[in-house]
């Protein structure tokens, strides 16, 4: 078997040395020996891209998130570096780690030139997390799924008050068979009376949720 120790500094020919491998673990181990001497950009963002799918393929979604990260930091358009970046938001949400989601988040919009490229970006994000808090649902991991609800209304990309109502109804639902009953009439009062998301113009976030929001005086 060929030496995970002998690197290359070119794509071709890591690409080439790459194909000579039969396993994971060890492509892996060849593309980190790699990334330990001086490469080229492209030749550090193709590492990290395949470091991201071989980490990823393996389920190691922390691993596979910092290399599509940093395979981001390499690129040189914006338009890849939005992709990357949205990728890495996509591997983050598979351990519900959402200051990382934040992190990704707000680069891919630092990066965004115009107001379309930056609606583009919320509504894949949205309808990413939305897919995978209806995976976990069908998964019946019931908390998994309410907490990535929480955070896309805590997020500033639900833009139509029938998204909002949507999410509402299913953290009421979800919250009801999690046995967290104040959880749940509070998101169900929340359904009966529609709140206006808070922007902050200094983050473009969302504020979360207060009780006086709700109608309800805090205790």
């Amino acid at each position: 078997m060929a030496s995970t120790k002998v690197v290359a500094s070119t794509i071709p020919e890591i690409d080439a040395k790459l194909k000579t491998f039969s396993g994971d673990m060890v492509r892996i181990e060849f593309l980190e020996n790699c990334l330990k001497q001086l490469l080229p950009s492209d030749a550090k963002r193709f590492c990290h891209l395949k470091l991201a799918d071989a980490y990823a393929y393996r389920l190691m979604w922390p691993l596979a998130a910092r290399n599509m990260n940093a395979a981001a930091e390499e690129a040189v358009t914006f338009k890849d570096k939005i992709n990357f970046y949205l990728k890495e938001v996509s591997l983050w949400m598979k351990v519900n780690d959402f200051m990382m989601i934040d992190k990704a988040f707000k680069k891919a919009m630092l990066c965004a030139n115009t107001a379309q490229d930056k609606e583009a970006i919320k509504n894949s994000i949205k309808m990413a997390m939305l897919i995978q808090a209806e995976a976990y649902e069908k998964k019946n991991q019931r908390s998994n799924a309410a907490r990535l609800y929480e955070r896309l209304l805590e997020m500033p990309v639900i833009s139509t008050e029938t998204e909002k109502k949507h999410i509402i109804e299913r953290l009421g639902v979800l919250n009801s068979k999690l046995g967290r009953l104040k959880d749940a009439v509070r998101y169900e009062m929340m359904g009966k009376r529609p709140i206006e998301m808070k922007r902050d113009p200094e983050t473009d976030g969302v504020r979360k949720v207060s009780f006086e929001d709700l109608g309800i005086d805090s205790v």
